[in-house]
């Protein structure tokens, strides 16, 4: 059958999904990423894929996965049908229902299954779905394995059983989840905590959990599930995102203030001053505590992420070690790599090694903090204060075609490499100082480039803009997007793509 392509990530699978788009979103991806697509993943796609994963699962020996959905619209249909098209393979499926993203990864890792599916837009605007597929031991499918998935869907070559699988529920499958976090994670005090859900799936959850762990939402933004995401889009990496969860901290005179994207795989953190924490400086305190019950094991961390990685971990007494970006293909490497105890990447999934299955998780995120900050008289912004403070812009991204985006990258990491130290694992990082670089990559994910630039003061970040925007200038389709003058401004940002 004919399917569409574009709809094969590099991480996922994901797409236009549903049957009705607010107009306003429409003119808005309209501006900034040309023409709406339309509906690029309809039901008999879903199902086709289904076939698709069932047979991977099958041929690889594997007899039962597990299926949860993120709440958004079409999602509980697409679920149905990406399952009838694994149960005709074959292969048993439990239905986990309403399942956040780590839940499935969980699940998937905790009862031995064969593989597991999150049908999930991740924090994408509500007309975004699709599916992140993993396999046995919760190794992901990405890649090329989702090319030839492609490719086998569009010749139909699938396992036929005689016996369709028989689709499974498990009793209580939740709580095998929470009672593993409350067994593993102990609070020595409580906090008080302001949470926003962006209105996403989380909120199903997310409130009940960190009271169990022992602590007291003193407030909750969005927790309510509205997948037209009518306050903010359920991303916590933006920090526009955070303004009500920044002033409700405030409010409050909070401990902390934490936001969950709409799947759950990561969090975001707000001090009890109101300062958005950026997510590698999560990552160093994850580091500093882990290495003290693991020394000499390894910190992976992707290449958006502050130089101080490199340079403290060694103190801490591990091993640093920078990776290409993506949740795919960092929890490959977690999972296959013994000498890997903890990884994190700037948009905020951290994978966890100790106690747990390599996997990403925001739930998880958060009450490591928790168990960390509470072990200790210091508060958040105590402990972030001990680091040094270079300043780092956020992810700078210019809207550019997919099929434009990989020939712009290729050509100006040549330029960049005969004029600059530079690290071209994913994009061009280039080096200007021990202390100040500059990064320009295309996303995998979504039709932009992703700039970030770090330096110990605003005249370097601004001259290595400018020294990034005179190469751009070469190219029609990023020309004159850096503002030249100020450190974090630009000349565009969605933020829900």
């Amino acid at each position: 059958m004919q399917i569409k392509k574009t709809i094969f990530r590099e991480y996922d699978i994901r797409g236009v999904a549903g049957d009705k788009f607010d107009q306003k979103l429409v003119a808005e991806y309209e501006k900034w990423y040309g023409k709406f697509p339309g509906v690029t993943l309809d039901l008999e796609s879903a199902e086709a894929i289904g076939k698709g994963y069932g047979t991977i699962i099958k041929r690889a020996g594997g007899q039962k996965v597990i299926i949860g959905y993120e709440k958004r619209p079409f999602g509980d249909k697409l679920k149905d049908a990406f399952t009838k098209g694994v149960l005709s393979t074959g292969v048993s499926v439990i239905n986990g229902d309403v399942l956040l993203t780590p839940m499935v990864y969980f699940f998937t890792a905790h009862l031995k299954l064969d593989g597991g599916v999150s049908v999930t837009g991740s924090h994408n605007v509500y007309f975004y779905n699709g599916f992140k597929m993993m396999k046995r031991n919760v190794r992901p499918i990405f890649g090329q394995e989702l090319q030839q998935m492609h490719q086998m869907i569009e010749k139909e070559d699938y396992e036929k059983a005689d016996q369709p699988g028989k689709l499974e529920t498990v009793d209580h499958l939740n709580d095998i989840y929470f009672n593993y976090m409350y067994e593993h994670i102990k609070l020595a005090k409580s906090f008080n905590l302001v949470v926003d859900c962006g209105n996403g799936s989380a909120g199903l959850f997310a409130q009940d959990y960190l009271t169990k762990l022992g602590c007291k939402v003193v407030k909750g933004l969005y927790l309510n599930v509205d997948t037209s995401f009518p306050n903010h889009i359920p991303d916590p990496e933006p920090p526009q995102n955070l303004k009500d969860l920044v002033s409700a901290v405030k409010e409050t005179k909070a401990d902390m203030g934490i936001a969950f994207d709409a799947d759950g795989d990561r969090a975001g953190f707000v001090d009890e001053k109101g300062n958005i924490i950026q997510p590698d400086d999560i990552l160093i305190l994850l580091a500093r505590d882990v290495l003290k019950r693991h020394p000499g094991k390894t910190v992976l961390f992707d290449v958006k992420s502050t130089y101080l990685i490199e340079e403290l971990i060694p103190q801490y007494g591990g091993k640093a070690l920078m990776h290409r970006t993506g949740h795919a293909p960092i929890k490959e490497s977690m999972i296959t790599r013994d000498d890997l105890i903890l990884g994190g990447e700037v948009s905020g999934h951290q994978f966890f090694k100790e106690d747990y299955y390599g996997i990403d998780d925001g739930l998880w995120s958060v009450a490591r903090i928790l168990e960390l900050l509470s072990k200790q008289d210091k508060t958040l912004s105590q402990l972030i204060a001990e680091l040094p403070r270079p300043i780092r812009t956020p992810e700078i991204k210019i809207p550019v075609a997919d099929e434009e985006k990989f020939s712009i990258i290729e050509r100006i990491t040549k330029i960049f490499s005969q004029k600059y130290q530079t690290v071209t694992l994913d994009g061009s990082r280039v080096k200007f100082t021990p202390t100040s670089w500059g990064l320009i990559r295309a996303s995998n994910t979504s039709p932009y480039l992703t700039l970030r630039f770090e330096a110990p003061t605003e005249a370097e970040i601004i001259k290595m803009k400018n020294a990034f925007q005179d190469e751009m200038d070469k190219f029609p389709e990023i020309k004159d997007k850096l503002d030249r003058k100020s450190v974090a401004s630009l000349t565009g940002t969605l933020g829900w793509l």
